[in-house]
């Protein structure tokens, strides 16, 4: 019998049936954040708790697919389709510590959920005097560990992947009117910016 270091079609075989393992992990996270989604504003906590479980049982499938993403050195967004004008669901493949810009999302709710790798998310907190934004806490998240929040909570933060040398991946669902959100630059007296209307752009290959 031929092992595998021998077998060049066994290798083949194995290589298609992960790339069918990582299509179907993301096609089950797609359906059950549609699913949840059909009403219009989902309750965020079941729909965490179920994309968490999913998570967890297609881990084998996300590590496949964080395997091949293409990663340089800026994030690279895929936006998946929703069928919606007022629903984004973005995969994000994060670089090696990669921090990115202070930001928020406009008055839109959101979900944020790794599915390979860690990532820090900074929360930041408005002064009511128009000053630079304060620190206000920090979470960190595994795979299938969620963050979520309503549009009224107009949420400050940061993402940062804690693992110096493998990218992370990660699951992004925003929904209301796309608006325009805040980018603030990383130095205290730097002005604020606004930041383009809420649609995903591509900085790079994902694999489908």
């Amino acid at each position: 019998m031929l092992n595998g270091a021998h077998d060049p079609l066994g290798a083949v075989f194995r290589t298609v049936s992960r790339m069918a393992n990582h299509r179907q992990s993301l096609k089950a996270l797609r359906h059950i954040a549609l699913a949840h989604c059909r009403g219009g504003h989902p309750d965020l906590a079941a729909l965490a708790r179920e994309l968490g479980s999913a998570v967890r049982c297609h881990a084998d499938g996300l590590d496949a697919l964080a395997a091949r993403a293409r990663v340089g050195g800026t994030p690279r967004v895929r936006p998946l389709r929703t069928g919606a004008a007022d629903l984004q669901l973005l995969l994000i493949a994060w670089p090696a510590n990669h921090v990115s810009a202070l930001h928020d999302h406009g008055a839109r709710w959101g979900l944020e959920i790794p599915l390979h790798g860690a990532l820090q998310i900074e929360a930041w907190r408005r002064q009511v005097d128009g000053g630079d934004p304060l620190a206000h806490g920090r979470h960190w998240l595994g795979p299938g560990d969620a963050l979520w929040f309503d549009a009224d909570q107009s949420r400050l933060h940061r993402c940062r992947n804690l693992s110096g040398r493998e990218a992370a991946l990660s699951l992004h669902l925003f929904g209301g009117t796309p608006c325009q959100g805040l980018a603030y630059a990383p130095a205290a007296s730097s002005p604020r910016q606004r930041m383009p209307p809420s649609r995903p752009a591509i900085a790079g290959p994902l694999p489908g």
